[in-house]
């Protein structure tokens, strides 16, 4: 296994820390206040905030903390040593699954098949993915990877699926059900689309005010459908129908704002602005994970929520998994974990020398135990990154 190492980080950072506590914290009267050991990946983000405030209202400004690799470098090594992504196939059947009963209650929809059979097969989907992402912290290695190129709206369905169940997970790890309404709900969000024409909904320039008002309108068919088909959950509901309002207030259907928008349809907003920018279309070239989030932290506020943003870039970092990267030194190869001291130094696995050769062997460097190194750009950019 990666060696887990101890250092000291602001107690204020507790808010955003996922990994675990290295040392009993005691108040300075001696009062225990943490337990060594509280896993903090554990907590949901309104629980990491409170601690870290009752620390720092009590006198503690620092806290002893240890990284908790979520994969090993022996997995690291078995995942990569098949190609440089290379999705393994318990994951590509998951996403086989999940297009057979995504397909299958779209189909019972079509048909106008009996609801009670139609919300099985929809919850069945979102139950497998929210275990997936529950038993499996190594999914964002492999997300977005399987691509149905015969069938892109179908893909990002499952994408955004996928996403928004590890989102609910790291946000409310102890309400199961939550984590898989959201799942189910991530897979139905653009249900309405799938009434829109190929033409319109790939069209390479740019839509006429009546095609845009089609596309405004795929939300409330979404829901209608469902509604129809015997779906009651409102979780699913919400988010059908909202993940395309904006925290300002400018999006749409209903124009809500804030809070007002539910809490699961801000986080399908977040993985639905991720997939699309992230994948390719036909009208567009896809952005480097590494732009993608830098994309949703510049829609903080405006588009969406911060809260649900900075669980994503906690658990991704700056650079998701997947991302290939170039280094200061010139060596390349490919991030294969976030980094717990910083957004900006994650784990890499190097396949490449600073010639552009290929290594005889990969070289696992986790950035946060060499400071004299940094990103310097992702591959195929040719902008240096700020260090």
């Amino acid at each position: 296994m990666v060696e887990s190492s101890v250092y000291r980080i602001p107690a204020v950072d507790l808010i955003t820390f996922c990994g675990v506590v290295a040392e009993d914290v005691l108040s300075p009267h001696g009062a225990l206040l943490l337990s060594r050991d509280a896993d903090f990946a554990a907590l949901s983000p309104s629980k990491r905030r409170g601690f870290a405030f009752s620390l720092l209202n009590a006198g503690v400004s620092s806290v002893a903390v240890r990284e908790r690799p979520e994969l090993s470098l022996n997995e690291i090594l078995e995942v990569m040593a098949r190609g440089k992504r290379p999705p393994e196939q318990r994951f590509r059947n998951l996403y086989e699954d999940a297009m057979y009963y995504l397909t299958s209650f779209c189909e019972k929809v079509f048909s106008g098949g009996p609801g009670t059979l139609q919300s099985f097969t929809l919850l069945r989907a979102g139950r497998m993915l929210a275990e997936a992402v529950a038993a499996d912290p190594d999914i964002p290695l492999h997300l977005g990877f399987v691509l149905r190129k015969d069938n892109l709206l179908l893909s990002h369905s499952i994408n955004v699926g996928l996403l928004s169940a590890f989102l609910a997970h790291r946000m409310f790890p102890d309400r199961e059900m939550t984590a898989v309404s959201v799942a189910a709900g991530g897979l139905l969000h653009d249900l309405g689309k799938t009434y829109i024409s190929e033409e319109i909904l790939n069209k390479p320039g740019a839509l006429s005010e009546k095609e845009y008002e089609t596309i405004r309108r795929h939300p409330l068919v979404g829901e209608a459908a469902l509604r129809k088909s015997g779906v009651t959950d409102s979780v699913m509901l919400k988010m059908v129908r909202n993940h395309h309002e904006r925290m300002d207030g400018t999006g749409y259907p209903d124009g809500l704002s804030g809070e007002s928008i539910p809490i699961a349809a801000r986080i399908a907003a977040v993985a639905d602005v991720f997939d699309a920018v992230t994948s390719e279309r036909a009208y567009k070239k896809r952005m480097s994970g590494r732009k993608g989030v830098s994309l949703l932290m510049d829609s903080i506020g405006t588009h969406l929520d911060s809260e649900v943003v900075r669980v994503f870039v906690g658990a991704f970092g700056m650079y998701p998994p997947g991302t290939e990267v170039v280094l200061s030194d010139g060596r390349s190869g490919v991030v294969v974990a976030p980094g717990e001291r910083g957004v900006l130094r994650p784990r890499v696995l190097l396949h490449r020398d600073e010639r552009g050769d290929e290594l005889s062997s990969a070289v696992f460097l986790d950035l946060a135990a060499a400071p004299a190194l940094f990103i310097r750009r992702c591959a195929g950019e040719d902008v240096p990154e700020a260090v």
